[in-house]
């Protein structure tokens, strides 16, 4: 499990520090969430190198490498007894399932919210145009924010025009960097937008409750 650890550590890491830029942390969970996906499909090759290296380590210490004692009532449901087929069916790939499906569950609500947003950074607005069916989706969410449909458009249109003039290596590339050249006074939706894609978490987390035993 020790190259599975690996791929998610600069998640982890990412996610402890104070400022984060969600459009970062969305962009490297997805490389990993491919990377997670592409061993899941060629599981027996991935397997294959950490089987080997369990396996010498066991040569080291003389440990033989066996599988589980099991009861009669296990017998069927994997009747194969060679230790590398056992420990990658019965734990490496629902180990790489569970850790596939807890990221997407994880971070998929924030990330839909982050990507509705993202056409308002200028070095994304020509990758990720802000279509009818973007503002339909920003308004429902932010509709409590913002202005009306008919304000909002017109001012991301402006909005978005403004940085296609401007050279793609000198343009605003993050919420912060948009958020600090942006008039408040002249895109004023844009303006709230921006600040909520600022502060927008990657993921929650809530405190457990700890119970004295005094």
């Amino acid at each position: 499990m020790q190259h599975t650890s690996g791929i998610i550590l600069p998640v982890s890491k990412l996610l402890q520090k104070k400022e984060l830029d969600v459009l970062a942390v969305t962009e490297l969970i997805d490389s990993v969430l491919d990377i997670l996906r592409q061993n899941r499909s060629n599981c027996e090759n991935v397997f294959h190198k950490t089987f080997d290296q369990a396996k010498h380590e066991c040569e080291k210490y003389d440990a033989p490498l066996l599988i589980p004692r099991r009861c009669k009532s296990q017998i069927f449901r994997d009747p194969s007894n060679d230790p590398k087929h056992f420990f990658r069916e019965a734990i490496f790939v629902p180990y790489l399932d569970h850790l596939i499906v807890e990221m997407e569950d994880r971070f998929f609500d924030q990330k839909q919210k982050g990507r509705s947003l993202w056409g308002l950074i200028p070095k994304y607005c020509d990758a990720s145009p802000n279509t009818a069916q973007e503002l339909e989706r920003l308004l429902e969410i932010y509709q409590e924010d913002i202005g009306p449909s008919a304000a909002v458009g017109p001012e991301m249109q402006l909005w978005v025009n403004k940085w296609k003039k401007e050279d793609v290596s000198t343009v605003p590339s993050s919420a912060i960097e948009a958020l600090c050249a942006c008039h408040a006074d002249i895109y004023p939706n844009v303006y709230i937008l921006l600040t909520i894609l600022g502060i927008l978490p990657v993921s929650t987390a809530t405190s457990e409750p700890s119970f004295s035993t005094m």
